[in-house]
């Protein structure tokens, strides 16, 4: 969607704790000033937060949720993307310093797919079960673009979830007769 509007998504990871949010709120700034976001796309229970950062964000001219983008009728033209146009921007955690953008391709997108299904032989018979978060690059490529690319369903845990009782990501495995997923 982000690419249709002309777009260059970059996801963010969501603060966990309470106490966390002034922490994140200084990271999420200098992402969202990096790369010069503006327009952000947040969950309702977000908002809030996001306002905020659009005050503080030079380039943020507007924050939404998706029923609000959905509840509008927008036009747009189709863009023409090749190879080595952006796919997205992927942050890194900022665990050792400020977070930074790496660039991700189409191109270089694919061939992560590719490699890593073909390492795995995915096909569009498996099942791949994540509890990965999306906003982790190993969630977004092998919880969503591996299976888009293969057609294989797909079942997304929370990762809080995951972290609460371990051992629902080994049932989802058994209910869903996964036979891909990710672990740490």
């Amino acid at each position: 969607g982000v690419q249709l509007a002309g777009g260059v998504p970059v996801p963010l990871y969501p603060p966990f704790r309470l106490e966390q949010v002034e922490e994140h709120m200084r990271r999420h700034q200098g992402i969202l000033d990096n790369c010069a976001a503006s327009i952000m796309i947040t969950l309702p229970e977000a908002k809030l937060y996001a306002k905020l950062l659009k005050s503080l964000v030079i380039a943020l001219r507007d924050v939404v949720t998706v029923r609000e983008l959905t509840s509008k009728s927008i036009l747009f033209n189709e863009p023409v993307l090749g190879g080595q146009d952006l796919a997205f921007l992927q942050y890194t955690s900022g665990s050792t310093g400020n977070p930074k953008g790496v660039a991700v391709s189409h191109a270089n997108l694919l061939a992560n797919v590719r490699a890593i299904g073909d390492s795995l032989r995915a096909r569009s018979h498996d099942v791949v079960v994540t509890s990965v978060p999306l906003y982790h690059d190993m969630g977004l490529i092998v919880g969503w673009f591996c299976p888009l690319y293969y057609a294989a369903p797909t079942i997304i845990m929370s990762p809080l979830e995951f972290l609460a009782r371990p051992h629902r990501w080994l049932q989802a495995i058994h209910r869903s007769r996964g036979t891909i997923s990710a672990a740490p």
